[in-house]
């Protein structure tokens, strides 16, 4: 997984959520790679589950024949048996959006709004499929749809003052209705990293500035007292997925060689899957992941049930995020194309690696 883009893309790739939630997990998990909200502009990519400064997955459902992505300031939904993307809706140029989730016709997503070149705000923000009916709806990041409520990182900051380098505080994880209303504090923490809700309890991870430990904590999605599930002092603890009552996670000190990991939800005690390989997606019963080859990244799956491992075969080359659902991927690749001023493209294929196409294109930085 790459780290150093510069924050100026940000590309969103998400699913369809349904009401029954299956597979990965049942809501969309929320990472904050080294950050997750204080510090803003470490990378420029931002799929799906992205956040300000961190590069991240996308989760959901895919509904239909549909897909929907962002990229920029655009949202798009794209029709995986003719690959044309259509843009249902246009932010303002200073925007972008990212973490989206689709549910009973509405789009939630995280709105970041960029000022003065100095000063980066986040919002929950939601907008109708059709792209009507676009409203922000608290101050914050990352929303989760699960069970009727939204759940996200919520933040203080004044947006209405001219001052530059404005402070951004986060108050911790919060949930309120789907419009915005009855607004009420989960679990108030001043650093939370990321962030999945599964099975009516949330799962996330802290990074103490003072302490230098990385922390797996669960809590009831009603509040209540924490616990600790995994506590380190040197190693990271990201790419928070859950499937079949374990939550996956990759863990080490080194990012480019994180080793992956999985934990009973209602244990104490890790067990190691994997070693050196970049957690990207668990759908249908395999975890998907790549592994580092000089600049590229090869792209392998392996069924959960038996271990086998199988490597996808793509005909391009892969740079970055990878994201299934439903017998579709989309994944980020290099884009080479004679005359173009693009150089990255968003490709979607089946999960063998199969009838692929570009379906939109972009500038990396």
């Amino acid at each position: 997984m790459k780290k150093n883009k510069v924050l100026s893309l940000f590309l969103a790739l998400t699913m369809v959520v349904i009401c029954a939630f299956s597979g990965v997990c049942e809501a969309v998990a929320v990472q904050g790679g080294s950050n997750i909200a204080q510090n803003q502009g470490a990378s420029s990519v931002k799929l799906s589950n992205g956040k300000v400064g961190s590069t991240s997955k996308a989760k959901g459902i895919k509904s239909g024949n549909y897909m929907y992505y962002s990229i920029e300031n655009k949202i798009y939904k794209v029709n995986v048996k003719t690959k044309k993307s259509t843009v249902i809706y246009k932010g303002k140029a200073n925007e972008q959006f990212y973490g989206l989730t689709v549910k009973d016709g509405w789009i939630y997503c995280t709105k970041e709004k960029l000022r003065n070149d100095s000063d980066i705000f986040t919002y929950v923000f939601k907008v109708k499929t059709d792209g009507k009916s676009a409203k922000v709806l608290k101050k914050g990041w990352q929303p989760t749809v699960y069970k009727g409520n939204i759940y996200y990182i919520k933040q203080r900051f004044d947006d209405k003052t001219s001052e530059k380098y404005v402070y951004v505080e986060t108050l911790g994880i919060y949930k309120m209705s789907l419009s915005g209303k009855n607004d009420k504090a989960i679990k108030k923490a001043s650093i939370v990293e990321e962030f999945i809700v599964y099975k009516s309890k949330i799962y996330y991870t802290t990074f103490g500035s003072s302490t230098g430990d990385f922390c797996l904590y669960s809590i009831p999605i009603t509040g209540g007292k924490a616990k600790i599930m995994i506590r380190s002092d040197e190693h990271f603890i990201t790419n928070l997925m859950a499937y079949s009552d374990y939550i996956y996670f990759n863990w080490d000190n080194d990012q480019e060689s994180y080793n992956l990991y999985k934990i009973k939800t209602n244990s104490t005690k890790k067990i190691r899957v994997a070693s050196k390989i970049d957690l990207n997606c668990i759908s249908n019963g395999y975890i998907y992941y790549t592994t580092k080859k000089g600049r590229k990244d090869d792209l392998y799956k392996i069924k959960i049930s038996n271990n086998k491992k199988t490597k996808i075969k793509i005909n391009e080359e892969i740079t970055d995020e990878l994201y299934v659902e439903g017998g579709y991927m989309i994944l980020e690749i290099d884009y080479n194309k004679p005359g173009s001023k693009y150089n990255a493209a968003l490709y979607l294929c089946d999960t063998n690696g199969k009838n692929g196409k570009v379906i939109n294109t972009f500038y990396a930085y």
